[in-house]
């Protein structure tokens, strides 16, 4: 087995060291990055238009989408949230503010919100007050923290 894995070394050695001939060992014109690329098109062609859209636009299609009176008969409210002000129906929980130790006790996360208790120290969270993703908070399991996060 040993010779086998020697002559094969061998022969790859040997056919990496052939001379190439003249065309092939030319060095190859610089090439052109793909971002130098999409530049030169970019400076090349015009805009397309039509398909950007404005934020406040962005904002007023949000707006439209939603089901106010639907969203309002299941108790939730319609607001502008996140870093980009879109329009949302938020809906609360009924055990919104319940102490909880991990997500089965809750409709939405069991958070924890305020200053981390030293590692690994069991903590009590509250549960989610609505079904909105943003802001800061750590999620409790079996309670631990799994982390913190902050969404905008």
């Amino acid at each position: 087995m040993r010779l086998f894995l020697a002559l094969l070394v061998l022969t790859v050695a040997s056919a990496c060291s052939k001379p190439k001939p003249a065309e092939e060992s030319a060095a190859p014109p610089p090439a052109v990055t793909a971002a130098e690329d999409d530049l030169a098109t970019a400076k090349d062609d015009p805009a397309p238009t039509g398909q950007e859209k404005t934020i406040e636009e962005m904002r007023a299609e949000s707006l439209a989408s939603i089901d106010r009176t639907a969203c309002e008969g299941a108790g939730g409210q319609v607001r502008q949230e996140g870093m980009l002000g879109m329009y949302r129906c938020v809906k609360p929980y009924a055990d919104a503010g319940k102490p909880c130790r991990g997500k089965a006790d809750c409709e939405g996360q069991c958070r924890f919100e305020g200053e981390a208790p030293a590692d690994g120290a069991d903590v009590t969270g509250v549960c989610q007050r609505d079904d909105s993703p943003f802001g800061c908070y750590s999620e409790v399991e079996d309670g631990k923290l799994t982390g913190g996060i902050c969404v905008d």
